[in-house]
């Protein structure tokens, strides 16, 4: 698991990893705040690479973050899946790319690209760009991206029960990356993943 802060001055970073036959790899990157460019590129060399990236970020006020995942599939009957999954809040503005590149020995590969966004306001942008670059037949591959937003009214709606407008915000929050987190099979490792969260908030 990777978390990444941004700091005072701009963060770059890049990510690369290779499979060889049959083996599996779960990345999982935690992105916040602002300054950061970051890309990931993991390639399925060997026949039966399985790769999964799981990518959460969260960009408030006026922070901005260019984030890149790349699946590459250049053995056969590959897998795996990337989810980038994300909240952005104020002035922020998250350009998020998924790639899955399937090369001419890539028959028989398996693999989906997700990009889910949660706006909080209206003022928050997002640019969920999805890719698809397919050299050989035989293959599954699709990719999918949702937005939602968070209205005036759905905060009022909390407030009608007692809820404060902040604790409303972080419960849209912790409902919607909640999912992701459990992804996390390691105890310490998704306690100090919700704290960084937490932190930022």
């Amino acid at each position: 698991m990777c978390v990444t802060k941004g700091a005072e001055h701009p963060l770059e970073i890049r990510q690369k990893g290779s499979l060889a036959a049959g083996a599996h790899l779960h990345w999982i990157n935690i992105t916040l705040g602002d300054g950061v460019t970051q890309s990931l590129e993991s390639t399925c060399s060997g026949e039966g690479g399985v790769s999964t990236i799981d990518w959460i970020f969260r960009a408030s006020d006026h922070e901005k973050q260019t984030l890149s995942a790349k699946n590459i599939f250049s053995g056969a009957h590959g897998g795996g899946e990337i989810t980038m999954k994300g909240v952005a809040e104020g002035k922020a503005h998250v350009k998020a790319s998924g790639m899955i590149d399937i090369g001419e020995k890539g028959a028989g590969t398996h693999t989906y690209l997700s990009q889910h966004v949660l706006m909080l306001d209206p003022t928050a942008k997002v640019d969920a760009i999805p890719g698809l670059e397919i050299k050989t037949n035989d293959v599954k591959a699709s990719h999918s991206a949702t937005v939602s937003r968070v209205t005036p009214e759905d905060l009022f709606y909390f407030e009608s029960r007692g809820i404060v407008e902040s604790e409303a915000r972080r419960m849209y929050i912790d409902g919607f990356l909640g999912e992701l987190l459990s992804r996390i099979t390691d105890p310490k490792a998704r306690a100090q993943a919700e704290e960084a969260l937490q932190m930022h908030s």
